[in-house]
């Protein structure tokens, strides 16, 4: 049987152990500039999720009304298929978020 080394990476404790500049700020809501930037990240996450239901439901009502013209339909599967490849971005970016907090223990985005 082998054992496990389990590592963990405290910047924020390392930081605030040395004394930096506004280390005493990793905990609370006036931490500065990275509470800014995770508000910032989870606004710019939820837009984009929005946006790309919005032209997922627009592709999809643009082919319902083309009526069988096919520069409609085209139009529509090209909103489709960019909607798509667009949740697939949006999900990717938040699994590598969610691994990097998990790894270097910040919170980017918190899902309450």
């Amino acid at each position: 049987m082998s054992k496990q080394l389990a590592i963990t990476l405290d910047i924020a404790g390392e930081a605030n152990t040395q004394g930096l500049q506004g280390a005493q700020y990793h905990n609370s809501s006036d931490g500065g500039f990275g509470v800014f930037f995770g508000g910032m990240m989870r606004a710019a996450m939820t837009v984009a999720a929005i946006l790309v239901f919005a032209f997922l439901i627009w592709g999809a009502i643009e082919w319902i009304t083309s009526a069988g013209d096919k520069g409609k339909m085209e139009s529509a599967r090209n909103k489709i298929s960019n909607a798509i490849v667009g949740l697939v971005i949006l999900a990717a970016v938040t699994a590598i978020f969610l691994v990097l907090q998990q790894f270097l223990g910040i919170e980017v985005l918190t899902f309450n």
